[in-house]
């Protein structure tokens, strides 16, 4: 019972740190890589405070997250809803697509 109670807590732990790895960037650093099976950018949602990214570009990926109020984005939806590639709407801010 005992190496039970160890092994959760140790995945608790790992879990912890896993999601506390996304990186924090500023409008700059931002990168779309576009939708190619190679390189990507996908939108994951927002939350009150950041906008939520995964990103791939060949044998490189990570996740990054920007405070909201760094970048506009239409069609804005609630992380872990749905995921999307963001494209230049209309008015030339990112959008959710589809942008309608």
């Amino acid at each position: 019972m005992m190496n039970l109670v160890k092994a959760l807590v140790l995945a608790v732990s790992v879990c912890g740190c896993a999601h506390s790895n996304i990186e924090v960037i500023s409008p700059d650093q931002f990168r779309n890589y576009g939708d190619t099976p190679l390189s990507h950018t996908v939108y994951l949602g927002s939350d009150s405070t950041y906008h939520y990214f995964a990103w791939s570009n060949g044998k490189s990926d990570g996740e990054w997250k920007m405070e909201k109020v760094s970048m506009r984005i239409g069609k804005e939806f609630a992380k872990g809803e749905r995921e999307a590639f963001l494209v230049h709407g209309p008015d030339g801010d990112w959008c959710a697509y589809p942008c309608r």
